[in-house]
């Protein structure tokens, strides 16, 4: 979307959905040249090498590692919580769970991330005891999103159309079931 756009259509309504951005928590490294985000590596933006080590293992995660594992990626998953796709429906997981075991996607769970490494990190088991993970020819960041502090799409939007919605992690990082229902409410409310 643009201002010649805009002007050209003359809205009545926009609702904006341009997602969040990638959350960036404050570990060692995690700035380092040749990471990757899972976004761009499921939108094609960038390839990864055969051996992947996926960080994150929620929704975006696991979909991330399922997507690879289809096309025959090597890949690992570690995961600060107990299970992967937490975050995901349950019969959803289900079938993430057997892509996972079918295509060979590892999973380490219980891992704080200490610190990023070009080919890897360094996590944290339970115990306190620090465990090397690398090796990896590509490293994918997929540790959840933040909505956009102020959202100028939202400003050039209403110069030109009555009603503006922003939804789902463009507004407030939740879950894509949220993000439908905000969807749902916004149609709704459509004057």
């Amino acid at each position: 979307m643009n201002e010649g756009t805009l002007a050209a259509e003359k809205p009545d309504c926009v609702i904006l959905a341009t997602g969040g951005r990638p959350l960036k928590l404050p570990i060692p490294g995690i700035d380092l040249p040749g990471l990757m985000d899972a976004v761009d590596v499921l939108d094609g933006t960038v390839a990864p090498g055969k051996s992947v080590l996926v960080v994150g293992g929620g929704m975006v995660g696991s979909e991330t590692a399922d997507f690879l594992g289809e096309r025959g990626f090597q890949v690992t998953v570690v995961e600060l919580r107990e299970d992967v796709a937490a975050d995901v429906i349950s019969e959803h997981r289900l079938f993430l769970k057997k892509a996972f075991e079918k295509n060979g996607v590892q999973v380490v769970c219980n891992a704080k991330v200490k610190e990023f490494k070009p080919d890897g990190v360094i996590y944290l088991r339970p115990d306190g005891k620090a465990v090397d993970l690398t090796g990896f020819d590509s490293v994918v960041v997929a540790m959840g999103a933040a909505a956009h502090a102020h959202n100028p799409l939202k400003d050039l939007a209403g110069k030109y159309a009555g009603e503006v919605y922003v939804i789902g992690d463009a507004e407030k990082a939740r879950r894509a079931l949220d993000a439908t229902y905000d969807a749902l409410e916004a149609v709704l409310k459509i004057n």
